[in-house]
């Protein structure tokens, strides 16, 4: 016996040690969006130019879903459908007025309940800690100072400064910024612009000004729609060099082999292609502002995938917390993007849903749009129409009718919420001024 129990209580520390091993070590996350950031303008989704190469970088040691959709057309209710997956009919932040239901439970709140360190370093206003995204946080900052909006500029040496002090520690680290928002200021890459003398050189690119392409008082030719992308470009190569700085701080701290990092963007913009540069006034649901990027990189599995199938900002969570073998999310309305352990990511919704506002909603399936609002409905052929100019809904009675049954079947099936379950969010005077400075807040939008 003298003999045996020292060997078995060896043969135990091995096959411990061994479990262990297989189990794998923990993994830390990095969640980065880039705000109002378009799928469309990044070479990896198919981009003339190279605005991003950053990001170009992530891709080639992650894996691309081709196709992924954002639940709302703007900021807050899309970034808490992020957090929660929940869709934001069942969510019910609507509106600034509302913030995050106490019952739910966030990714960082999950996270810090399984040990995790977290902290969030955003560029405030539509991310204020004020809406209850602060949930689950050791750290939330959203100071912008002065500013409405904040910048990486400010934001990522803090991040960075936080990063390097958790080396041993596994955490949850989530930036985000308004870089690529109007009013579209950020310096040329490389310092020079295009040639280009009209009316629009040296003024703000703000939503006041380009508000008036709306209404008709505003009058832009096809140069003037040209600058302006380029100037939204210019925002997008400007970020692109902080999440090189990232990626580079990783490496550097030899992290990198230890960390998933997701990337994404709550919603995209409009440029005009419509007639419009308010997606929010407007509320749009065109591919250009729910059409985000979402690209995953686990250090476990190759780079350079790409996925056709579609895959929705709801998926974000319960995708985390599988990669880490975390257990799922109670009442979580996306699904896990990850494969078979070690195996590839994959997509899995066959339709993906989104809105702008409660009386207006889209259904994507496959090469086909759907969007319901008060008037009725209108169909597009992503394919044959990428677009979206002609509406084939008259033409296709058929395919309008399958879509609408999927559709309503969704808006009854994601438990709407109840309005008074969805708690008040007070806004400051200062709140109130930011949100006027960045073109957002008028007198009859009561809050939103």
């Amino acid at each position: 016996m003298r003999i045996i129990a020292p060997l078995l209580c060896a043969a135990l520390l091995v096959c411990s040690a061994a479990s262990a091993s297989a189990a794998g070590p923990e993994l830390s996350v990095v969640l980065v969006c880039l705000n109002a950031l378009r799928a469309d303008h990044l070479k990896v989704y198919g981009y003339g130019r190279e605005t991003a190469p950053s990001i170009s970088r992530l891709a080639a040691e992650g894996t691309v879903f081709e196709t992924a959709v954002a639940q709302s057309n703007w900021t807050l209710p899309s970034l808490v459908s992020l957090f929660t997956s929940r869709y934001v009919r069942s969510h019910g932040v609507y509106e600034r007025g509302r913030k995050v239901p106490p019952g739910l439970v966030t990714l960082a709140q999950a996270l810090k309940n399984a040990g995790y360190r977290t902290a969030a370093f955003t560029g405030g206003l539509d991310m204020s800690a004020a809406y209850g995204l602060d949930r689950g946080f050791e750290l939330y900052s959203d100071d912008t100072g002065g500013k409405a909006m904040g910048s990486f500029a400010e934001i990522m040496p803090e991040a960075l400064a936080w990063l390097a002090a958790r080396r041993g520690e596994k955490f949850f680290l989530f930036l985000d910024s308004y870089d690529i928002h109007p009013p579209f200021d950020k310096p040329w890459p490389g310092g020079a612009g295009p040639a280009y003398a009209g009316q629009l050189r040296g003024r703000a690119l703000d939503y006041d000004l380009l508000r008036g392409f709306d209404d008709g008082t505003l009058k832009l030719s096809a140069e003037d729609l040209e600058y302006v992308s380029a100037r939204y470009d210019a925002g997008v190569a400007y970020a692109d060099g902080y999440i090189g700085a990232l990626l580079a701080k990783l490496d550097e701290l030899h992290l990198s082999t230890g960390t998933i990092v997701v990337f994404a963007a709550e919603h995209g913009e409009e440029l005009g292609e419509h007639g419009s540069f308010d997606r929010f006034g407007r509320g749009s649901l065109y591919e250009g502002t729910v059409r985000v990027p979402l690209i995953v990189k686990d250090p476990r599995r190759a780079g350079g995938a790409r996925v056709r199938a579609q895959a929705q900002l709801v998926d974000v969570l319960p995708t985390v917390l599988d990669l880490l073998r975390l257990p799922a999310q109670a009442g979580a309305q996306g699904r896990s993007l990850a494969g078979p352990r070690g195996g590839a990511l994959k997509g899995v919704n066959e339709y993906t849903f989104s809105e702008a506002g409660p009386g207006k909603s889209m259904a994507r399936s496959g090469d086909w749009k759907l969007v319901r609002d008060a008037a009725g409905y209108k169909l597009f052929d992503l394919t044959g129409d990428p677009a979206e100019a002609r509406d084939l809904a008259p033409e296709r009675p058929d395919l309008v009718y399958a879509m609408a049954q999927r559709l309503v079947q969704w808006l009854r099936s994601a438990r709407p919420a109840d309005a008074a379950s969805v708690p008040r969010a007070a806004l400051t005077p200062e709140m109130q001024r930011k949100l006027k400075e960045a073109g957002y807040w008028r007198p009859d939008e009561s809050g939103r």
